[in-house]
Order: C-alpha cells, then sequence, then structure tokens
C-alpha cells in the first residue's frame, strides 16, 4: 500500500528470511520448469524422436569358417549405424527353425536360407521375402577313384541330409542324369553321420558339404560334380537373404537400408581390403579369423552384377531363375510328403523382391 500524497516514507528493508524465502521460491520455479521440459522432451522422443524410435532388427546368420555379408555388418560398427534399428544378430543352424522363429516375430532377416526352407515357408503361408541372392550351396558328390562317371553309380547308394538343400540338389542331378531309379538316395540326420557311413562303406557316395567333403577328399575319394555345376543345369541351391513380409509391407524405409548395407558389406568382403574385413568378423563368426580368410574367399558367393539374373527384373517376375529353382524345391518337398502342392510361379514371385538391391545397385543408398 503506498503512502498517502506528502507524507514523508522511510524506506524499510525486506527481512532476510523474506529475500531468502523468495530466492528459494524461485530456484524452486525454475528447476520444475527444467525438469518439466525434460520430461516433454523425453516423452517425445519415445513416441516420434529418432533415438526411442529406433525398431528392433533382429538377423540369424550362420557361423563357422564361411563369413558373408551379415557377420561383416555385426562386426562394423560404422556400417551397422547405417541401419536405423537396434540390430541384433543371433546364430542358426536350420533353416527350417529360423523360419520358424521369423513366423513367431522373434527374427526380422534370416541370412544364408536355403530353398526347402524358404519355399515350404511359402507353401504353408509364411510372409517371407527374398531381397538378395546372397550364394550357391557348396556341396559336392564325393565317389570314390574307381567310380569316374555318372553312370558308373547305377546300382549303388548315395548318403545326403534328409530333407536339404543338397537333398533337393542330388534328386535333381540324378533326374537329369536318368539315374533316379538305379541309385538308392540314403537318408541322413546330419552331414557328419553321411560322411560317416561313406567311410565306413555303409553307402558308395556321399553328397556333403564343405566341411564333410575335406575330409572325405583327405580319404581318398573325390567330387563327381558339385552344388555350382548342378546349379548351371538348372537346378539351383540357393542361399538368399530372406525378410519378414510384414516388415516389407510397414517399414520399407528400413528394409532399403538394411539392403544397401548388405551390398556396402558385400563389396567390403570380396573387396580390395577383404582380409582386414573377413579376419574382423572373426568373433562373429566364432571361428579363428586365419580359417575365415581362405574359406570365405573359395565359396561361391553370387556377385552383385548377377543378383538382378537371379532374382529377376521386378516384384512378380515368374520368369527368373529363382522362381523356377522354387518350382523345382516345391515339387521336390510335395515328393517327401512336406508340402500337400505345388505353389503357382505368381505366388512364388510375390515372395521374390528385386527392388530393394536394383535401387542399391544404382546408387540409392545415399541418406
Amino acid at each position: 500500500m503506498s503512502a498517502p500524497p506528502g507524507t514523508a516514507t522511510q524506506a524499510r528493508s525486506v527481512p532476510v528470511y523474506r529475500r531468502r524465502r523468495r530466492r528459494i521460491y524461485a530456484g524452486a520455479g525454475v528447476a520444475a520448469a527444467v525438469i518439466i521440459a525434460l520430461i516433454v522432451w523425453a516423452v517425445t522422443q519415445g513416441s516420434g524422436g529418432t533415438a526411442g524410435a529406433l525398431p528392433s532388427f533382429t538377423i540369424a546368420y550362420g557361423q563357422g569358417t564361411v563369413a558373408n555379408s551379415d557377420s561383416i555388418l555385426a562386426s562394423d560398427p560404422v556400417l551397422a549405424k547405417t541401419i536405423p534399428a537396434h540390430l541384433h544378430f543371433v546364430p542358426f543352424d536350420a533353416g527350417v527353425t529360423a523360419i520358424a522363429e521369423m513366423r513367431s516375430g522373434s527374427l526380422q532377416t534370416i541370412s544364408g536360407v536355403g530353398n526347402p526352407p524358404v519355399v515350404g515357408a511359402i507353401g504353408t503361408n509364411t510372409g517371407v521375402d527374398v531381397v538378395i541372392a546372397q550364394s550357391f550351396d557348396a556341396d559336392a558328390l564325393i565317389v570314390p577313384k574307381s567310380i569316374t562317371s555318372p553312370g558308373q553309380l547305377a546300382g549303388k547308394s548315395v548318403g545326403v541330409l534328409v530333407g536339404s538343400s543338397e537333398d533337393y540338389e542330388l534328386q535333381g542331378w540324378l533326374g537329369l542324369e536318368h539315374l533316379t531309379s538305379s541309385v538308392k538316395v540314403v537318408p541322413f540326420s546330419s552331414e557328419q553321420a553321411a560322411a560317416a557311413a561313406y567311410l565306413g562303406g555303409s553307402v558308395n557316395a556321399a553328397y556333403v558339404q564343405a566341411g564333410p567333403e575335406a575330409a572325405l577328399i583327405a580319404k581318398g575319394g573325390h567330387p563327381m560334380t558339385d552344388a555350382e555345376q548342378i546349379a548351371k543345369l538348372g537346378i539351383p541351391g540357393l542361399n538368399v537373404v530372406a525378410v519378414s513380409q510384414s516388415l516389407v509391407k510397414s517399414d520399407p524405409a528400413l528394409v532399403q537400408k538394411y539392403v544397401c548395407a548388405e551390398v556396402q558389406a558385400t563389396r567390403l568382403f570380396t573387396g580390395p581390403q577383404a582380409a582386414k574385413y573377413l579376419t574382423q568378423s572373426a568373433k562373429a563368426q566364432g571361428v579363428p579369423g586365419s580359417e575365415i580368410v581362405t574359406a570365405t574367399k573359395a565359396f561361391p558367393f553370387i556377385p552383385l552384377s548377377q543378383q538382378l539374373h537371379w532374382l529377376g527384373s521386378g516384384l512378380g517376375d515368374t520368369s527368373s531363375p529363382i522362381v523356377k529353382a522354387y518350382e523345382l524345391t516345391a515339387r521336390f518337398l510335395v515328393g517327401q510328403g512336406r508340402l500337400t502342392s505345388v505353389p503357382s510361379a505368381a505366388v512364388l514371385a510375390a515372395h521374390v523382391d528385386p527392388d530393394f538391391v536394383k535401387k542399391a545397385l544404382a546408387g540409392g543408398c545415399s541418406s
């Protein structure tokens, strides 16, 4: 309240305890404002900001002496950061199991999965899209030195991993050689069991992967044919990168970033500094780096320049080699009782999408 006009007023100082209380109240107000601002920032980051909104992205890949684009990605933080997601890498041994994990939603992509698991998934309405053709199988038909031509296999037996890509390739090759009815295919539960049966003499030949193959050659066997040669005859066993179809539909930009990183990783481990990046991937592969370099360089990877040859010109291309291979695989699975019918070429082609790798190869990966 002001003093009346003409009345002298005496200045009165504010008591110390009141000044302190005002300062305390003012400080508390500033602190509260800061806290509120921080809460608002955190909420907006969690709901729409970049850091809090990053999705989880789990990649299943195969460990061992042969690295691939995903083990390079797992071991190169700079490259991994180009994918706007929280990346998780999990090893897998069987493609069928990995497909089941994808169906449950715990995996977003599988690196290096073969024909039978992918075609089996399509035939049972599991949402999976092939986005990269990664490699051929590294399998070979090992026979004794006394067998030098396919015709000499008539009346003999061959061991193979039952229901696998190797099984599909072997059966297809026997058909091309007109040996389906004269050669007994003996199924085994593992590559190692098929190799052991060959060494023990209970089968005359074995169609096995690189590890067992090397062991059988060391014991005097030799390759009659291999997966790459069989692929050129029209029965390719292809290891591919398969992505959850629901993710392709809901977040194609994320899938594009992932495929761009895959293409760059492939360039790194096949380029002039390949040894550096392959050795660097040793931890992800679970083996010494010295073993990875030689094995990976000898593996039949599909060059980036051949991606569109195998995958086709675009989504739905029923004339692509991979769709034709999947039709043959479906017939094989029907014969084994694992599918009830062969999906149409149109259905199979709807699960092969080359558009992501096409864009990556055309320079469409800049941010």
